[in-house]
């Protein structure tokens, strides 16, 4: 088994990982992947520059995306099938309309 050398972090590269992760719509799961992290590491990170470092002038503001990955599913799902109600509605109206252009003949 190989022996992996413990990897540091500056403290820039921290603080810009949770400024990112905080104004994502990925989840911290996919960020930290993303960064080549654990999960838990990314989460300690961000515990301590926003709520640890509050007093300082180092702190991060919690200013994340307005809309969580949830609701933006949840929406695009509702949108979905909203467009596929109103494909529905166009297909029987051009439909309709090729009926009444035979029959008024």
């Amino acid at each position: 088994m190989k022996y992996k050398p413990r990897r540091r972090f500056s403290d820039t590269f921290k603080r810009e990982a949770v400024e990112a992760s905080l104004s994502t719509t990925e989840t911290q799961a996919q960020f930290a992947d993303k960064l080549g992290v654990h999960p838990s590491q990314l989460q300690r990170w961000r515990r301590e520059w926003i709520m640890a470092k509050k007093a300082s002038d180092k702190a991060v503001e919690n200013t994340g995306p307005e809309k969580s990955l949830q609701d933006l599913e949840r929406e695009n799902a509702r949108l979905k099938k909203l467009l596929e109600r109103k494909e529905l509605e166009n297909e029987i109206l051009k439909k309709a309309q090729e009926y009444f252009a035979k029959h008024s003949k």
